[in-house]
């Protein structure tokens, strides 16, 4: 895989897109589906290791399916009711408070099996899926964004703690083929984690900002300074996690600061 240097900051700037197995590994890979059979991962249909890397065609596609579209706000990308869309207008908590954010999209809704893809591999070790399902991020990236109007792609830090146990950083393992895919420079050194979080499942969007305040420092700022940012997470939920690394990107010097996710939490739909 193919990767040079960005002239300015010595980041990852992308290369080509990942070349074809070669023929050995189509032939390992064929010995190893015959001797040791694999199950998609949510459904236990038999699948193929190489083309399919742990999930099967049906399952693949209900969490396609489950992509975000229009209409949804232009802020912080909360999908509205059909009813909603007349006009292009901020949903009610951005029109009372201002995101940090530029703006938030997601690929899809975190639910059903794209739910089940992200805890595949975020808890269960499935590191396998981040090519295919950075392709997803790419395309959601594609339907709102031009790739010049972005300098820089960085993934938001785990705690150094909680990346010993779990062992890598998902959204890192997102954020790189994202970027190799958008040609866009790429840095896990940008921003870090300095405040380990208790749990943030039901807490509020006002208990989870206060939790979250002054995790987050960019120790080279001079990664960031003048560069329009592209902050990219796995999951969005109440949008805290990002506005407090988006404002601790921005009071180093990041120019703008958007945020990309593979999918985000909807009201009545986890």
């Amino acid at each position: 895989m193919q990767t040079r240097q960005d002239p300015l900051t010595g980041m990852d700037r992308a290369g080509n897109a990942d070349l074809p197995p070669s023929p050995w590994r189509r032939v390992a890979e064929a010995v190893l589906n015959l001797l040791y059979p694999e199950d998609c991962l949510l459904c236990s249909t038999p699948v193929h290791r190489l083309q399919d890397r742990g999930v099967c065609t049906q399952c693949w596609g209900n969490a396609v399916r489950l992509c975000i579209q229009p209409p949804f706000c232009p802020s912080c990308g909360t999908p509205f009711q059909q009813a909603d869309a007349d006009a292009p207008h901020l949903c009610g908590a951005c029109s009372f408070h201002t995101p940090p954010f530029a703006g938030a999209r997601a690929f899809g809704f975190y639910s059903g099996e794209l739910r089940g893809l992200v805890h595949s591999l975020k808890f269960q070790g499935r590191q396998n899926l981040a090519g295919r399902l950075a392709r997803l991020l790419a395309d959601a990236f594609r339907q709102c964004w031009r790739t010049d109007e972005f300098d820089l792609a960085v993934p938001v830090p785990l705690h150094w703690r909680r990346m010993l146990d779990r062992g890598y950083n998902q959204a890192a393992l997102l954020s790189r083929p994202l970027a190799r895919l958008l040609g866009l420079p790429h840095s896990e050194a940008a921003l870090a984690r300095t405040k380990r979080t208790p749990a943030q499942v039901g807490l509020s969007t006002g208990e989870r900002m206060r939790n979250l305040r002054g995790a987050f420092r960019c120790p080279r700022p001079d990664l960031v300074r003048g560069r329009r940012v592209l902050l990219v997470d796995d999951v969005m939920t109440t949008g805290a996690t990002v506005s407090i690394a988006a404002e601790a990107l921005l009071a180093e010097g990041a120019v703008r600061v958007s945020v990309l996710t593979l999918a985000r939490t909807v009201s009545g739909l986890e």
